[in-house]
């Protein structure tokens, strides 16, 4: 028993994901189709070449991907052409936007090497937690990690504040975010850590 088959109207893309890993080749009234069960119970019909796309990209059963059935128009023709695309792996549920969320990683990885790259085994890696909107801050620190911290944020603040400036005297229109200063400020306190061999002391 199915829960019906699964139509796809054109220039429509639809999410779908397999319930096992292959097809089974039915003759339909369009010629031979490839039948594949999907989760949800539902069957979906597709011609070969979706099949094969399908199979290049190393598709597997329960991974959710996209189809779209494109029609495209030229002078008096008309013609179809399937799609098959796999779908992005869903980012972090915390964001920090600006490419910030690199840099945060990175702060994990990074915090506990000095600029010759040695490990400091009597600290412990910066540990980071999510703020109420989302936002990755790090745990509350002492030593001189926090002083790096607010020289490098005051730095990104000023840098962004300067170049608005320069930018207003010369016609421009410019005006950075919160976010993007925050990524710039991320950015510095990171070659600051690696250049001056500076480390997190959490107590």
């Amino acid at each position: 028993m199915t829960n019906g088959i699964l139509r796809f109207n054109t220039n429509a893309p639809v999410e779908v994901s397999l319930r096992w890993d292959d097809g089974k080749r039915v003759e339909g009234r369009y010629g031979e189709q490839i039948l594949y069960t999907l989760e949800g119970d539902q069957v979906m019909y597709v011609p070969p070449v979706v099949a094969q796309k399908i199979r290049d990209l190393g598709i597997r059963a329960r991974e959710t991907f996209e189809i779209c059935k494109a029609e495209f128009r030229e002078e008096n023709k008309r013609w179809i052409e399937w799609r098959v695309r796999r779908l992005e792996q869903p980012r972090h549920p915390v964001s920090l936007g600006n490419g910030s969320e690199a840099a945060a990683c990175e702060l994990n990885g990074q915090a506990q090497h000095d600029r010759n790259g040695s490990t400091h085994q009597n600290q412990r890696p910066l540990d980071l937690k999510a703020s109420s909107d989302g936002t990755l801050l790090p745990v509350p620190v002492t030593g001189a990690g926090i002083t790096a911290m607010e020289l490098a944020m005051s730095g990104a603040a000023e840098v962004a504040q300067r170049v608005e400036s320069r930018a207003r005297i010369r016609n421009y229109s410019l005006q950075f975010t919160s976010e993007d200063i925050r990524a710039i400020g991320l950015t510095m306190f990171i070659q600051a850590m690696r250049e001056r061999g500076v480390t997190w002391d959490q107590r």
